[in-house]
């Protein structure tokens, strides 16, 4: 899970969003990376791949194609472009799904990880639009 690849873009921050029009009570960063997922549903245990595509402080967007479930726990291992060691999040829960889109709320993260996370997202800005 902890592999590092090479065949991957570095973190683009497409935009901050604000909290108006939903639940969100503070600004989220827009971007990608990839990561690894891991968790168990009723019947077998889930390991898969996913782009974290949104992250706020308590939260993270996951594009998946993968089918998970309302309420299920997950590891995740989020690969950091440049960078040898990934990211863990040792708990994050399904929070909604939207098709191969799913909200997850972190609920156990390393401190030192939280940061790293936020400085990944946030370390590369894409050009203005023409």
């Amino acid at each position: 899970m902890g592999q590092q690849t090479d065949d991957h873009t570095g973190p683009i921050l497409i935009s901050r969003t604000s909290p108006a029009g939903n639940r969100r009570r503070d600004f989220r960063l827009d971007g990608q990376l990839k990561l690894t997922f891991s968790g168990m549903d009723a019947t077998e245990i889930v390991l898969d791949t996913g782009t974290a595509f949104d992250l706020g402080r308590d939260g993270i967007g996951l594009h998946t194609e993968r089918s998970l479930k309302l309420g299920m726990e997950l590891a995740l291992i989020i690969e950091v472009p440049g960078s040898e060691e990934d990211i863990c999040v040792s708990a994050a829960q399904v929070a909604w799904v939207k098709g191969d889109r799913i909200g997850l709320s972190i609920r156990r993260m390393k401190l030192e990880d939280r940061h790293r996370l936020q400085r990944a997202f946030s370390s590369t800005r894409l050009p203005p639009q023409e």
